[in-house]
């Protein structure tokens, strides 16, 4: 039950992380976007070990593991989500990283031992059902198609990274300091690429010094929402196995959706193709978690 209830809480926040992206995203570029999310995290993180853990850490590879899984997700996969938003909008963009519980199943049962009933692989089958038929909406660019890869490496980015945080919460059963390590390794992740391709730009650091102020401050919201979010995470790993966890984190889009419906309609259209697409991966989600894991 305590599995069940972080991996819900998770969603919440993960959901409505995702959608204020959009706004930063209007004055900075996705890039430098996700590397300002994972700064303001990671001060989130530090300021709430702080007040309320400790800093002790009894075994490496814990540590190891988490910066593994922080190099997939967050930082890999927020840049090409944030990609994703840019492309396609938050309601779109995040329905589709929703397939994510499809790849990260996958991993548990081949490389953690998990074994899911018949129940389960259905929901996963309705999850990825939705989202065909959600890729198979006409857009008006011919090439708009091809931003669906985007959500769609988030997704496996999503699915797999978990798997590496469930072997570090092996070794370190700290809900808060996962994430610290989780986080830190994203941002190293992010710092490189981001210096890598902005070679022959005015600098190295160009990337950094030519970000507007005001969208540095608008990823605010969404890197404390997002840091939360990984602790309730990383708590609800440690009570339950990735194949129930990761599909209820996963019901994240309806928040989305949810706010992108209530406040910026008029920039993106929510359909019914959207809503049919997003109710069929929430019942595959639903199939998932009461199947067994």
């Amino acid at each position: 039950m305590e599995a069940i209830l972080f991996a819900l809480l998770t969603a919440c926040c993960i959901g409505s992380a995702d959608f204020s992206g959009h706004f930063g995203l209007r004055h900075i570029k996705a890039l430098p976007g996700a590397f300002f999310s994972l700064f303001f995290q990671i001060l989130t993180i530090v300021f709430a070990v702080i007040l309320m853990s400790s800093w002790e850490v009894t075994d490496w590879r814990g540590p190891v593991f988490m910066l593994l899984a922080g190099i997939l997700h967050p930082g890999l996969f927020f840049f090409v989500l944030l990609k994703a938003i840019e492309r396609l909008g938050p309601a779109r963009a995040v329905t589709l990283k929703a397939t994510s519980p499809f790849f990260g199943v996958a991993i548990a049962i081949l490389f953690l031992g998990e074994r899911p009933d018949a129940q389960v692989f259905v929901g996963i089958f309705l999850a990825v059902g939705g989202v065909m038929y959600l890729t198979s909406e006409k857009r008006e660019r011919a090439s708009s198609k091809w931003s669906f890869i985007f959500p769609l490496a988030a997704a496996f980015l999503s699915g797999l990274a978990p798997n590496f945080a469930k072997i570090g919460l092996r070794y370190l059963p700290n809900p808060m300091l996962g994430p610290f390590f989780a986080v830190a390794g994203g941002i190293v992740a992010l710092i490189i690429i981001n210096t890598f391709l902005s070679r022959g730009e005015g600098g190295i650091f160009s990337w950094l010094l030519k970000s507007s102020p005001r969208g540095i401050l608008m990823f605010i919201p969404m890197g404390i929402l997002a840091s939360v979010g990984h602790i309730f995470y990383f708590t609800a790993l440690i009570y339950g196995p990735v194949s129930q966890v990761l599909p209820l984190v996963h019901t994240a889009p309806f928040v989305a959706i949810l706010l992108s419906r209530i406040l910026i309609q008029e920039h993106e259209r929510v359909n019914f193709r959207l809503i049919l697409s997003a109710l069929c991966i929430f019942l595959g989600v639903g199939l998932i978690t009461v199947g067994k894991a």
